[in-house]
């Protein structure tokens, strides 16, 4: 038996970064809102929806970091001019400009140590901003002094780059220490370079003339949604000439420590260096690999790459899409793998570089959102599985929207169009675990709606890091809808009772259900 991959470029409908600028150059409102519109840092804007047309709706964020502050624009694709503008609180972490920037002004500071092995990399929070008398913040970038000769081995200091100033000693980040976590030396600031690439492809697997998977993938740079990303992006996903996903991304990650105050809402769209041996077909940044990708979960000793994108293998039985990705000093591995028999496996991996926080007690989660499209849009729903004491398990159907929590009888959920019944369950992984208060829930079962990408949560309190989805929850009925649903997955890590299988992955198993 034959398997052949075959990868090519395919446009991305919606708006690019630049576009996106000049609109709001161009927007009075914009220009009231804003110190200035000279330098604003925007990304692209993805068209909004089931198959968007020319008339899709977009959602942007343009920032001001002179004046550090932000305006959100809402429309659609054939009515520029009629863009409505609204404040927004979002903050995009440095760009990589500002980080150039921002080191060549610690090099020249006085107390920079010396040697040639100091490293400056992106440590967490990647922002210390500081508030003036007014009330406004100066936006001041965060960088990681690693001193292998120690003295301290890490300084976290932040950077006012209007000013030229250093602050060695910035409030809200981890104390000068020389505590050194992990194994792996960072990425220094500027030393990964993004060299283009179309940003998504279309994935086809044909075994035996046979086209078993027909998919978009999008390279983690241009997730959606902004100004965050989440990972490797599937969309429009079709299994045996079937659409079952219509899209597929993990839009929320964050992380609260032991101390139960430390905490980060991470971000999933920076991409950085593995190992993937094979052949570029679509340019830049995708590579279909002669044998298997080697990220930092597989290269425990050394995290060096030749690679930054999306590499893809197939092992005969299954497609592996995989990407590495950074923020800060985490290190993370988008990983999806969909079998030869339909069955989808969603994998995001956890670990890190050299740095003086990760070896103290903490608990990452990773939020993914599976948009099920099962023989059309609507008419589907969901049911539970539950252990009854019988000998097969109880399907108990969910018509509301809710959230549930992986424990007590609960199994497993199952999503199926009603009438076909054609579908998936949904089965927990074996490391998975389940929620604290602070993870919130194990899953979310949602009506569709275009504009619910992303929860609200962003950097700050724990309070403001952790999951804000309960805020979709309104009640809807869902039994014959079109279905959403938000599947967590919880990584405790203690290096003091470290975990026994190997690497830090967790993720869900979609089993197909055939009743037909």
């Amino acid at each position: 038996m034959s398997v052949k991959v075959t990868i090519e470029p395919v446009r991305r409908p919606g708006l690019r970064a630049e576009q996106v600028r000049e609109l709001a150059r161009g927007h009075a409102q914009v220009r009231g809102h804003l110190e200035q519109v000279e330098e604003l840092i925007a990304g692209d804007a993805a068209a909004l929806g089931h198959d968007p047309g020319p008339g899709a709706a977009f959602r942007a964020h343009v920032f001001d970091p002179v004046g550090n502050r932000a305006v959100e624009l809402r429309g659609t694709l054939d009515r520029l001019d009629e863009v409505e503008v609204r404040p927004s609180a979002v903050r995009p972490r440095p760009q990589p400009g500002e980080l150039a920037a921002a080191a060549e002004i610690l090099r020249g500071d006085p107390r920079f140590p010396s040697g040639e092995d100091v490293v400056i990399y992106e440590p967490m929070p990647p922002l210390a901003d500081l508030e003036r008398p007014d009330g406004s913040l100066v936006r001041r970038p965060t960088l990681g002094v690693y001193n292998p000769a120690g003295g301290p081995r890490h300084q976290i200091v932040a950077v006012d780059l209007a000013a030229h100033e250093v602050d060695w000693h910035p409030a809200d980040v981890a104390a000068h220490t020389d505590d050194d976590c992990e194994k792996h030396l960072p990425e220094g600031v500027g030393s990964l370079v993004d060299r283009g690439g179309p940003d998504q492809v279309r994935v086809r697997v044909v075994r035996d003339g046979v086209e078993l998977w027909n998919l978009v993938v999008v390279r983690p740079r241009a997730s959606q949604p902004a100004p965050d990303g989440a990972g490797v992006e599937l969309l429009n996903v079709r299994y045996r000439g079937k659409l079952v996903l219509r899209q597929a991304h993990m839009p929320v990650l964050n992380v609260l420590y032991g101390d139960g105050e430390t905490n980060f809402r991470d971000w999933a769209n920076q991409e950085t260096v593995f190992k993937a041996t094979g052949e570029d077909p679509a340019g830049w940044g995708w590579r279909l690999c002669s044998a298997p990708p080697q990220t930092i979960l597989e290269r425990p000793e050394d995290d060096r790459g030749d690679f930054q994108g999306v590499a893809f293998h197939h092992d005969g039985e299954e497609l592996r899409i995989v990407s590495e990705l950074q923020a800060g000093w985490y290190r993370y591995v988008s990983d999806w793998r969909l079998a030869d028999d339909g069955t989808i496996r969603p994998r995001f991996g956890f670990a890190g570089t050299k740095d003086p926080m990760t070896c103290n007690r903490h608990q990452h989660h990773a939020y993914w959102r599976l948009d099920f499209d099962l023989d059309g849009a609507a008419n589907d729903t969901v049911e539970q599985l539950q252990d009854g004491g019988g000998i097969v398990l109880d399907s108990v159907p969910i018509k509301r929207e809710t959230s549930r929590r992986r424990r007590g009888t609960i199994k497993a959920w199952q999503v199926l169009d009603k009438k076909t019944r054609r579908g998936y369950q949904i089965w927990p992984g074996e490391h998975d675990s389940s929620s604290d208060s602070y993870g919130v829930a194990d899953a979310w079962f949602l009506r569709h709606r275009a504009t619910e990408l992303h929860d609200g949560g962003h950097m700050g309190r724990p309070s403001d890091s952790k999951t804000h989805l309960n805020r979709f929850l309104d009640g809807e009925d869902i039994d014959g809808a079109n279905l959403v649903v938000w599947y967590a997955g919880h990584f405790l890590h203690d290096q003091a009772a470290p975990e026994p299988h190997q690497g830090h992955i967790v993720g869900p198993d979609l089993i197909p259900v055939r009743e037909d």
